[in-house]
């Protein structure tokens, strides 16, 4: 399996770091798809979602001088980049940082900070295909596949986990623990945004399938008004816990008291604010349905809370795009499509669509006829079907 892109790693390995440089070691970690449950996790919130067949696949073999790591990715840039693991320190981002290379800095200093044994003297191959920029959570897999490829001992998964959301962090992006916990765990699971613990689920899609549909229109979470929502959402929530004298660990806690308090909540927060919180409470209780209706296989009505979910995230949560917006809508109108709704961090990105298997090509066809006429993508394939898959591991070389 990813045969492929091994051999590519391979070649690009020996390009990079001499015609000496042979793989001693592999990882493969998994992107994501959202199912439902859109920036929530952050909030304390539940999220169903599932490691997909898209994958970073990542070489480890020696260089010439023992205190480097250094990084070939030829997917994002031709660049060769090294660093002495020594040197970095508590590294974090600055302004001007960019590229993969900042994530594999983010995990050398977060393990460093545990005092967690890593290699050195190492270069890193790596490339994928998960579309970068297609909500599917690219750096995740990056992170996860570098923390197994620098690390000799076996770590605990939730400690991965922690390791590779403190790297996006570090990198600069203030994500939560879902995309993590969906690459380490493999397949479908229930992400509790409480205490970012998650619990493994085996749907049946009988004759539906998941697939993405290319936007075209280019994201980044570190370019994002993504930092902006964890910012407004949390300073919902402090207010909210000091108006009504509530405990609120986080702000899907808010929930039970929703209906007691939603008449008198334009009181202590502006309109934005109000609309924040809407969207955190009603997700919440959108995903605990949709694993009901994933756990008995109604994927008709599992569709229907994806399509709420997308209009929340685009009004509410005011975290979509009107070309995303424009995608969505085509898709909800093919026969055979259950649901659709925009996917990811938001402000661009793809669209998450469920619906049979026999309306793939008609709705592929479709959508080459009318919305990449007029929206042209980079993307060869824009429209991709995602199967489930496992997560985030070693193979010998």
């Amino acid at each position: 399996m990813h045969d492929e892109l091994k051999t590519k790693v391979a070649r690009h390995g020996t390009e990079a770091f001499g015609p000496a440089w042979q793989p001693d070691g592999w990882t493969i970690a998994p992107g994501r798809i959202e199912l439902i449950g859109n920036h929530i996790d952050y909030n304390g919130g539940p999220v169903l979602a599932a490691a997909i067949d898209r994958v970073i696949v990542m070489a480890t073999g020696p260089i010439d001088d023992p205190r480097q790591i250094a990084l070939a990715a030829p997917d994002a840039t031709e660049e060769i980049a090294r660093f002495a693991p020594l040197e970095i320190g508590d590294w974090r981002s600055s302004q001007g940082d960019e590229g993969p290379i900042v994530y594999v800095k983010g995990i050398v200093a977060a393990l460093l900070a545990r005092k967690i044994p890593i290699r050195t003297g190492v270069g890193l191959a790596a490339v994928g295909n998960i579309p970068p920029g297609f909500g599917m959570s690219s750096s995740a897999a990056l992170c996860l596949a570098t923390i197994l490829a620098l690390t000799v001992d076996e770590i605990e998964p939730y400690e991965m986990v922690a390791i590779a959301r403190e790297a996006e962090h570090r990198a600069g992006s203030p994500v939560g623990a879902m995309d993590q916990s969906a690459s380490v765990a493999g397949n479908v699971i229930l992400f509790d945004g409480r205490n970012n613990t998650y619990a493994s689920i085996a749907p049946d899609l009988g004759g539906y399938v998941f697939a993405v549909a290319d936007s075209g229109v280019e994201r980044s979470l570190r370019t994002s008004s993504y930092g902006k929502r964890v910012e407004e959402t949390e300073e919902a929530r402090k207010r909210l816990a000091q108006a009504y004298d509530l405990y609120l660990p986080n702000l899907a806690a808010l929930e039970p008291h929703w209906a007691d308090i939603e008449p008198t909540i334009g009181k202590h927060l502006p309109p934005a604010l109000v609309r924040r919180v809407r969207h955190v409470v009603t997700e919440t209780i959108r995903v605990r349905q949709a694993e009901d209706a994933a756990r008995t296989g109604h994927w008709t009505a599992f569709g229907e809370l994806m399509n709420a979910s997308g209009e929340s995230s685009a009004t509410d949560y005011e975290i979509s795009h009107p070309i995303v917006e424009e995608l969505v809508a085509l898709l909800r109108s093919q026969d055979g499509v259950a649901g659709a709704r925009m996917m990811g961090g938001g402000e661009g990105g793809p669209a998450l669509v469920l619906l049979q298997k026999d309306a793939v090509e008609p709705v592929r066809d479709a959508l080459q006829a009318s919305f990449y006429a007029d929206h042209p993508v980079k993307s060869a394939e824009p429209f991709q079907v995602c199967s489930f898959g496992p997560g985030a591991r070693r193979e010998p070389a």
